[in-house]
């Protein structure tokens, strides 16, 4: 990941090119996740293909089995307030009992999220039915066991389905792991109590889940949601505890997992390196291989310490080839997971900061003598770009953010690494670029 220049002047400047590319309608610390168009695409697949699935007044083999299933089941009658309450979290006034719960706990975009995906997908299911006419399982099949009010009116898709999900896919990046779990397994045991109670059929409860999923998708792609950040008071703890000093700790920049950090006079640089679950779930992987550009190192799957563990351990091995990197002071993690990285902070500009006249044939030259040692010692940075290369105030380069950095004797990415060079000098400087 891109280290963001080390004054407050260019931090502006950064922050105000950011602000110009693709932010709007977004909220400070609020990003979009490219998951949430495939989640987006998803629903909307899902929910067409229930809705084509779907035949006046007949029933497939496979979806009256299930439902027979589900419905079938002999709870004791004790059970069936409990299932009345789960219910209550699919209808129309669920959306402002979470909104106030939301504003109570000072999450007010939250609160709008789930106004927006639940209390509109609640008009929106309503639409769809009128559009596909299905009946409710009594009307179709024989032998339905229906628990309290029997359910009028037409079947698909089921209201309390879409709003259930939509609620729980607003709320997972505001939620915990814990949190999220509880807010899934409560939609879950929604769409299931709809049949067991012999309200809707099972494509009835699918299609009002995607519509759902999609809804809450589609506040996420155009809002944001929120990025998890770390507590300054936590690392600046953790720097304590380990006989560092915190002095003048302030954020940096941040990217979608990591958060970066200086300090004053004791002169550190932190990256912290927080759990993202969105990253690893399987939604993003499937996009990440359908459109990641060619080439393009693939996504960690690791834990937010073994990320820190590993950049560390490349940064070291460099150092150790005569490679220009800065000195690893500490390798940690805190909280629920987060890798800490903490290294001494070098001062000076990115390569593609410089001006033209200071990008000279001598400071060409130092880049490639630079990643030769770095590929003499056997290590592929996979992320050679100008963002990547430090200028030291002595006119030095350093090779930073070797997260993705890899140990190989694979020549091809090593030979990435110099046409990357290659190519990002050129876009610099009229300059040739130095040799593999």
């Amino acid at each position: 990941m891109a280290r963001a220049a080390e004054t407050q002047a260019s931090a502006r400047v950064t922050g105000a090119r950011a602000s110009r590319r693709g932010r709007w309608l977004l909220a400070d610390r609020y990003e979009r996740h490219p998951g949430d168009a495939m989640r987006l695409l998803l629903g909307v697949l899902l929910l067409s293909l229930t809705a084509l699935g779907i035949e006046d007044r007949r029933i497939g083999v496979r979806e009256t089995d299930f439902f027979r299933v589900i419905n079938d089941l002999a709870l004791p009658g004790w059970t069936y307030p409990a299932i009345w309450l789960v219910m209550q979290l699919g209808v129309i006034g669920a959306v402002p009992l979470v909104v106030a719960l939301a504003l109570a706990t000072r999450r007010l975009r939250l609160a709008l999220d789930a106004a927006l995906a639940a209390g509109g997908i609640y008009l929106i299911a309503r639409l769809v039915k009128e559009f596909v006419q299905r009946g409710r399982p009594q009307t179709l099949l024989d032998g339905v066991h229906i628990l309290g009010e029997p359910a009028r009116g037409l079947g698909y898709v089921s209201g309390h389905s879409a709003v259930s999900v939509a609620l729980a896919t607003v709320a997972s990046p505001y939620l915990g792991r814990l949190g999220r779990r509880v807010a899934w397994t409560l939609a879950a045991l929604v769409c299931l109590a709809r049949i067991y109670v012999g309200a809707h059929l099972p494509l009835d409860v699918l299609g009002g889940a995607a519509l759902g999923w999609a809804a809450g998708a589609l506040v996420h792609l155009v809002l944001g949601a929120p990025m998890p950040r770390p507590p300054i008071a936590k690392v600046r703890a953790t720097l304590e505890a380990h006989g560092l000093d915190p002095a003048g700790l302030e954020p940096l920049g941040t990217g979608r997992r990591s958060t970066r950090l200086v300090t004053g006079s004791s002169d550190l640089f932190i990256k912290v390196v927080v759990r993202e679950w969105r990253d690893s779930d399987l939604v993003y992987r499937a996009w990440r291989r359908l459109f990641q550009r060619r080439g393009s190192p693939p996504l960690s799957h690791r834990s937010p310490a073994a990320e820190v563990e590993h950049e560390a351990a490349m940064m070291l091995l460099a150092a150790e080839a005569g490679v220009r990197t800065p000195a690893v002071l500490l390798v940690t993690s805190f909280g629920s997971g987060a890798g800490v990285l903490v290294e001494r902070r070098v001062h000076g500009r990115e390569l593609g900061e410089l001006d033209a006249d200071q990008l000279d044939d001598q400071l060409v030259e130092e880049v490639g003598r630079q990643v030769d040692a770095l590929h003499r010692a056997g290590i592929a940075h996979r992320q050679l770009d100008p963002s990547n290369i430090l200028v030291d105030d002595r006119g030095r380069p350093w090779l930073l953010d070797l997260d993705r950095a890899l140990m190989t004797d694979d020549r091809r990415l090593l030979e990435r690494d110099d046409a990357d060079l290659r190519e990002a000098l050129a876009r610099l400087a009229p300059a040739p670029a130095p040799g593999g």
